[in-house]
């Protein structure tokens, strides 16, 4: 009798070949998950980042109101106050607190509206008076996937 080699793969070999592609597959797909995470984190702290800025913007642009009339905390659901159609909508004359407390009511809509989480987002904007120049520091909060996020700047008047 003769005995003939064998010829290509035998089921062994197959299997530990896909098996070896299961793993690396699923290593793959993990990759790919952590990666759409951190994609999204980075978006959150974009906008956070943006909003801080923004509201940064408005202290530095309305520099004649008392540094103490942009200190607010904003908890919880964001409460905003009411608009005191301080933002040229209608004639009302404004002074410098007043347009304060328009900058803080739309930063705070602005907020809201921008893609935060909806809850356990938290803003907070505090003043330092007790150096010179006060230094005004600008916080946002908030909770994604259990772990508390933020975002925070100080500013020198």
């Amino acid at each position: 009798m003769k005995i003939q080699k064998q010829s290509g793969f035998g089921l062994i070999e197959v299997l530990l070949a896909f098996l070896i592609l299961s793993i690396g597959l699923l290593g793959v797909a993990g990759l790919q998950t952590t990666a759409v995470k951190a994609s999204h984190t980075a978006m959150i702290r974009t906008i956070a980042v943006t909003k801080v800025q923004e509201i940064i913007e408005r202290i530095r642009a309305n520099s004649s109101a008392a540094v103490t009339s942009y200190a607010q905390v904003r908890g919880g659901a964001l409460s905003i106050g009411a608009n005191n159609n301080c933002d040229g909508a209608a004639p009302v004359e404004c002074s410098p607190a007043l347009l304060a407390a328009n900058d803080i009511y739309s930063w705070g809509w602005s907020l809201v509206n921008a893609g935060l989480p909806a809850t356990g987002t938290e803003a907070a904007i505090t003043v330092d008076t007790t150096v010179v120049p006060p230094v005004t520091t600008i916080s946002v909060y908030w909770k994604e996937r259990g772990e508390n996020m933020f975002y925070e700047t100080m500013i020198h008047q």
